[in-house]
């Protein structure tokens, strides 16, 4: 019998799934798991769900570029996996790469915070115009934000769009990445 595999996976949900909770984030990356047919490792107890572990969760509406959620599956799996998941998933989530991980792997070890864009269509705050970004008539704010901190909500600097665009991690990596796309 074959050891599980641990996998760190990066994914992008944008469009209209940026409106999904992160529970309802959660159930639908499970199910999509699930359409794939890969066997992944289950929880203990008489209602068994995939054992699932995701990094810090976004307010509703924010376009997430660097999500990450920690998997374990029965077998390894290849490159060609991001294929078939992205084959079954819907408009607007995309597994972007993945990568093998220690059996002790947890992420709140590795992740420092995420960077994030904030977009305005009006100056953006004082004290957030000096380091903003003037393209056309929109002005980006970078910010970023530590782990397990809170995250802005889309409205509350008077931005109209959140991206959370970069997950920053400590010195320690995790393995080499698997797949990439």
């Amino acid at each position: 019998m074959s050891e599980n595999k641990k996998y760190l996976f990066h994914y992008k949900r944008y469009g209209l799934l940026r409106y999904l909770s992160h529970l309802e984030t959660m159930r639908m990356i499970e199910r999509v798991l699930k359409r794939t047919g890969v066997r992944f490792e289950q929880t203990q107890g008489f209602h068994q769900r995939m054992k699932l572990s995701f990094g810090q969760a976004l307010p509703t509406g924010i376009i997430d570029l660097s999500g990450l959620f920690v998997v374990s599956s029965v077998r390894p799996i290849g490159k060609e996996f991001i294929d078939l998941v992205n084959s079954v998933s819907p408009k607007g989530f995309e597994i972007s790469n993945f990568e093998e991980v220690p059996k002790d792997f947890k992420l709140s070890r590795v992740l420092n915070g995420y960077e994030f864009k904030m977009l305005f269509i009006v100056t953006p705050p004082l004290d957030m115009l000096e380091t903003a970004l003037k393209v056309n008539n929109i002005w980006i704010v970078k910010l970023y934000i530590p782990f397990n901190s809170s995250v802005p909500k889309n409205g509350e600097f008077g931005q109209f769009l959140t991206l959370r665009s970069k997950a920053l991690f400590s010195e320690v990596q995790v393995d080499q990445s698997i797949g990439s796309r």
